[in-house]
């Protein structure tokens, strides 16, 4: 028995060796497959973003867009510019994006406080089902409550009412980052500050805001980015001497998308991407010099450790 149990060990470990290389080629394979398959959606998705930068610099045929690269030119993005319409659309856009974004700080800031600090369980909560709703909340939903509650209480369309319709959800995101970073602070400055004297208002000052300064910057940046790149809610509100940019490209694509449209593509792809990296910039930025190790994923989720 044992000569044959001798024969036999090295015959079950050759054939458990033999198994677990064919597992290994297995996941090999399903590796490289998911690899393959990521990389075909983020093909799908990149390949039409790519298509309006690559043909905003093509020459064109008679003014027109062609399907073929004909030549490069960077001759559209100054012929975008001298339309006075243009000119005049993208005015407005900024005039309603930055003071709507700091409204939505402001607000925000204040609302993700009370998620976190109100005295009443109720108040938090409700503000907490608020905020997330906002966010679920189908825009063409919300852009046309906006619209008949404007008309019913009888607003005039215009920039207020444009600075309003932008506002609910960029408040809803800023209250979510500046709540996950709220629950982060250390309690024991707050309590240091009270041993010195210092009231609610004054610790409120000197004390949480410099801490919060990093979650309000994120908001404010991506606050102006939704607005600037709004369209659906715009689109209701808008007047005819009151027209943000998205509203004019759309405008556009309904007599055929010209050359021009593809460099304002372009132009509005760029501030939005040149947003975006500053919001990364400025969190990573202060998350390291801060004791939170909270990323912008959780902040816009609302979740943090002791959450």
């Amino acid at each position: 028995m044992s000569s044959l149990e001798f024969v036999e060990g090295p015959v079950d470990v050759g054939v458990r060796a033999r198994s677990l290389e064919r597992v290994w080629r297995r996941l090999d394979v399903i590796n490289l497959a998911l690899r393959l398959w990521t990389a075909l959606i983020l093909v799908f998705l990149l390949a039409p973003i790519v298509t309006v930068v690559v043909f905003a610099f093509n020459q064109g045929v008679l003014g027109k867009q062609t399907a073929a690269f004909t030549g490069f030119t960077t001759k559209w993005f100054s012929a975008a510019w001298n339309d006075p319409t243009l000119r005049h659309s993208l005015a407005v856009s900024f005039k309603v994006a930055v003071p709507m974004a700091l409204i939505s700080v402001a607000l925000g800031t204040a609302a993700g406080l009370a998620m976190v600090r109100h005295p009443y369980k109720t108040v938090r909560m409700t503000l907490q089902a608020l905020m997330f709703y906002l966010l679920v909340v189908p825009e063409i939903v919300l852009a046309i409550s906006l619209l008949i509650f404007f008309t019913r209480s009888h607003f005039t369309l215009g920039y207020f009412t444009l600075i309003a319709g932008h506002s609910p959800f960029p408040i809803a995101v800023v209250a979510l980052i500046v709540r996950s970073r709220v629950v982060a602070l250390d309690a024991s400055l707050e309590d240091a500050a009270a041993d010195l004297g210092a009231r609610s208002w004054k610790s409120l000052r000197d004390v949480v805001l410099p801490q919060l300064l990093p979650a309000m910057i994120t908001g404010l940046i991506m606050s102006f980015t939704f607005s600037f790149d709004d369209l659906i809610i715009s689109e209701m509100l808008v007047t005819p001497t009151v027209s943000t940019l998205p509203v004019y490209i759309f405008g556009e694509t309904h007599s055929g998308v010209t050359p021009n449209v593809y460099a304002i593509a372009t132009l509005m792809l760029t501030v939005t991407l040149i947003g975006f990296l500053l919001v990364g910039i400025v969190y990573t930025f202060f998350g390291r010099r801060g004791r939170a190790n909270v990323t912008l994923a959780e902040s816009v989720a609302g979740q943090h450790v002791g959450a």
